[in-house]
C-alpha cells in the first residue's frame, strides 16, 4: 500500500501545486492585460519536489502537467497550453536535479560559490523553458521567436529568483536559530534596527509611489545593510518581499512610470531587470560576510579545542620564525621549564643555551634534516635545563609551515612535552629488563648483549665467570636474607675490582660473570684480586661466614669465540678450578682441537661431580690427553 501511496501523494500534491500557481500567474496577467508579470508556478514546484523524495519527480511532472489540462480546457489553448506547461516543467526539472547534485539546499546561501550556482541554475532552467515557450508561441501563434524569447526569459528567471532565493537561504537546517541569532546578538537595539530597516524600505515605497518618481536603485543601500548585518536568511526574504511588492505595484498600475508613452509590458521588463541588479549583489556580499564568519568562527573554535587539548596534555608551543630566528613560546613551554615570560629572550638561541650539551649534535642534525626536507618533520627526545638547575627530558616535535618561492624554509611550529617522569620509568623498566634487581649488575641478558657488541668491535678481552665456594651451607644455615646479604656484599667487592669499563653481570643463583677489557696475563692478576677480596670474612647481625671463589677465563680477540663458545670454555676452567679446591682460577685453552671443545661441550653430569669429589680430575690434563690422542690418531 505505502508502494503507492507516496507516488499518489506526490502526483496530488503537485498538480494542486502547479495549479493554484498558474492560477495565481494567469490572474495577474488578466490584470496586466495580458501581459506576462509574474509566474510563481515553476518556483512553488522547485520547491515541492525538493521536500519530497527525487525518485518521485516524474509523478510529480505528471501531476502537474495532469493540472494543467483543465485550465488549457477553460482557455480553450489545449494543445499550446500542454506545450507551454511541458516548457515549464523543463525548467523545474533542470533546477531540481542540479540544485540536489551541488547540495545547494545545505549551502543556506552561505557562501559566494553558493550564490553563483543558484544564479548559474536559474539562468540555465530559465532559458531553456524560455526556448520551449517561445518556440510553442512561434508555432500556434506565429508570434516572433525573437519578441517572446526575451519576455519569457525574463518573467522566467525574475519569479524563479524571488520566490527560490529565500527557499535556498532558509533550506539549511538551523536557519531560524541563526536568524535570531542576529536579531539578538545586539538584544533589542538589533530588533529595532531590523524594523527600522524594513520601515525605511516601506516608506520609500510609499514616497516615490506619492511623488510619482521611480528610484529602484535606492534600495540598493537597505539591501547592503540588510547584507551586512542580518544575513542572507534576512537578505534573501527582503529583497524578495521588496521585488515582488514592486512587480504587484506596477501590475496594478501603482508604481510610478517614467515613460508614460512605454507599455506596461516594457514597464514590467525594466522594473523586474532593475530589481534583479539591486538584489543579487546583496545576496553576494550577504554569502560573502557570512562565509568570512563563518572561517573566522571555524578558526577561532579551532584554536581554543587546540587551546584546551595543550592545556590538557600539558605541551607547550612554539612559533620559529627562521629569517629573523625571532620564537614565540607559549605559557606552558616556559611553566615546564620553570620560568616566566619576561626572564628568558624568545630567540632560537635560548634552546641552545638551556639544552644539554650531549643533545645539541644530534638535534642540530634532525633540524637541519628536517629543513632540507629529508624526514617529513622534526622530533627528538632531548634535555633542558629548568630554571631550578636540574635537568628535565622533554619531546620536542615540530615542523615546517612555511617556505618561500624558492622552496626555503620560512616558519617552523611545534610542540614541547615534558617526558621526564615517563622517562624515568623507561629507565626503570630498561634497568630491569638488564639488570640482576637482587645486586644491580647485569643479568645474563645485558651481558650476552655486551659480549655481541665488543666482538662486533673485535675488541681483545676475557670472559670470566666466578661460581662461589661453599655458599649453599650459608643459605641452609643461615636462612635466605643472610645469603642475599653475602651476594650484595660480593658484588660489591667485584665492582671494586673492575675497571670503568669492565662488565659485572650475574647470571645465577651464586654464579657470576665479567667481561673485562685486558690480555688473559693481566686478567691473571684480576681473579688473584677477586678470589683474595670474595674470601674476606661478611658479617651480618651477629654472624660472621667466608666463602670462596673459583673461576674460569676464556680469552676472546679478533670476534671468537662467540659467547656460547666463551661460556663452555670458561665453565670447563671453572670446573677444573673446583676440581684443584676451589678459590682458584683457571684460564681455558681456547686453541683446543674441536674434537676436545665437543668434548668439553659434551661432558656429562657426572664428570662434573667426579670433579667435585674427594679425589680431584685433572680435567685440563685429560682434555689435552684427548686433544693429543686426536692429533695423532
Amino acid at each position: 500500500m505505502q508502494r503507492f501511496l507516496l507516488p499518489l501523494i506526490s502526483f496530488v500534491s503537485a498538480a494542486l501545486v502547479y495549479g493554484i500557481g498558474a492560477t495565481i500567474g494567469l490572474w495577474l496577467m488578466r490584470v496586466a492585460g495580458n501581459e506576462a508579470a509574474f509566474w510563481p508556478a515553476n518556483g512553488l514546484m522547485v520547491i515541492l519536489l525538493l521536500s519530497v523524495r527525487v525518485s518521485q519527480l516524474p509523478w510529480a511532472v505528471a501531476g502537474a502537467l495532469a493540472s494543467s489540462l483543465p485550465i488549457q480546457i477553460y482557455m480553450h489553448t489545449e494543445p499550446m497550453g500542454f506545450a507551454l506547461a511541458a516548457s515549464d516543467m523543463i525548467e523545474v526539472v533542470v533546477v531540481v536535479k542540479l540544485a540536489r547534485r551541488l547540495k545547494l539546499l545545505d549551502s543556506g546561501l552561505e557562501s559566494v560559490s553558493s550564490v553563483a550556482a543558484l544564479i548559474a541554475i536559474l539562468s540555465l532552467s530559465t532559458l531553456l523553458s524560455a526556448i520551449g515557450a517561445a518556440a510553442t508561441l512561434a508555432w500556434f501563434q506565429d508570434v516572433a521567436f525573437s519578441a517572446s524569447f526575451t519576455t519569457l526569459w525574463r518573467l522566467n528567471a525574475a519569479s524563479a529568483l524571488m520566490i527560490l532565493a529565500p527557499y535556498f537561504a532558509i533550506g539549511k537546517t538551523g536557519w531560524a536559530v541563526s536568524f535570531q541569532t542576529a536579531l539578538h546578538n545586539g538584544g533589542t537595539r538589533r530588533t529595532i534596527e531590523f524594523l527600522a530597516l524594513l520601515g525605511i524600505i516601506a516608506a520609500s515605497i510609499l514616497i516615490m509611489r506619492h511623488a510619482s518618481v521611480s528610484m529602484i536603485s535606492f534600495f540598493t543601500v537597505p539591501l547592503l545593510w540588510c547584507a551586512i548585518r542580518f544575513g542572507p536568511p534576512a537578505t534573501a526574504m527582503t529583497s524578495s518581499l521588496l521585488s515582488l511588492g514592486i512587480v504587484l505595484l506596477v501590475i496594478i498600475g501603482e508604481w510610478p512610470n517614467t515613460a508614460m508613452s512605454r507599455s506596461l509590458a516594457w514597464q514590467l521588463q525594466r522594473t523586474e531587470l532593475a530589481l534583479s541588479f539591486i538584489t543579487i549583489p546583496p545576496l553576494f556580499v550577504a554569502a560573502a560576510l557570512t562565509g568570512l564568519h563563518n572561517m573566522t568562527r571555524a578558526l577561532k573554535e579551532s584554536q581554543e579545542r587546540l587551546r584546551y587539548a595543550l592545556a590538557g596534555s600539558g605541551e607547550g608551543v612554539w612559533d620559529w620564525c627562521i629569517g629573523t630566528n625571532r620564537t614565540y613560546f607559549s605559557d606552558n613551554w616556559y611553566a615546564i621549564l620553570g620560568y616566566r615570560r619576561d626572564e628568558i629572550e624568545e630567540t632560537a638561541e635560548t634552546w641552545d643555551r638551556l639544552r644539554h650539551p650531549d643533545d645539541a649534535q644530534e638535534n642540530k642534525r634532525r633540524i637541519r634534516d628536517h629543513l632540507d626536507g629529508r624526514t617529513p618533520h622534526y622530533s627528538i627526545e632531548q634535555r633542558l635545563r629548568h630554571k631550578d638547575g636540574h635537568w628535565i627530558w622533554v619531546l620536542d616535535r615540530g615542523s615546517v609551515v612555511e617556505r618561500d618561492a624558492e622552496g626555503r624554509p620560512r616558519r617552523a611550529v611545534g610542540t614541547t612535552q615534558d617526558i621526564t617522569l615517563r622517562r624515568a620509568r623507561q629507565d626503570e623498566l630498561d634497568r630491569r629488563a638488564h639488570h640482576d634487581s637482587l645486586t644491580g649488575l647485569s643479568n645474563r641478558a645485558a651481558l650476552g648483549e655486551n659480549f655481541a657488541r665488543w666482538n662486533e668491535e673485535e675488541r681483545r678481552f676475557c670472559f670470566v665467570l666466578i661460581d662461589l665456594d661453599d655458599f649453599k651451607p650459608i643459605n641452609d644455615r643461615f636462612g635466605h636474607q643472610f645469603g642475599d646479604h653475602t651476594l650484595l656484599a660480593i658484588a660489591d667487592r667485584i665492582r671494586a675490582c673492575l675497571g670503568k669499563n669492565d662488565i659485572a653481570a650475574r647470571i645465577g643463583g651464586d654464579e657470576f660473570a665479567l667481561l673485562i677489557e685486558a690480555a688473559p696475563d693481566e686478567v691473571e692478576r684480576t681473579a688473584r684480586l677477586l678470589i683474595e677480596r670474595i674470601s674476606e670474612p661478611i658479617g651480618f647481625a651477629d654472624s660472621v661466614v667466608t666463602t670462596g671463589a673459583s673461576i674460569g677465563i676464556a680469552a676472546v680477540a679478533n670476534g671468537g669465540p662467540d659467547f656460547q663458545d666463551a661460556y663452555r670454555l670458561a665453565d670447563v676452567a671453572l670446573y677444573d678450578a673446583k676440581a684443584a679446591g676451589g678459590s682458584a682460577y683457571r684460564i681455558a685453552d681456547t686453541l683446543l682441537s674441536g674434537a676436545a671443545r665437543s668434548a668439553a661441550r659434551d661432558r656429562t653430569v657426572s664428570d662434573l661431580m667426579a670433579a667435585a669429589g674427594e679425589q680431584p680430575v685433572d680435567q685440563p690434563a685429560r682434555d689435552r690427553e684427548d686433544a693429543a690422542d686426536d692429533c695423532h690418531g
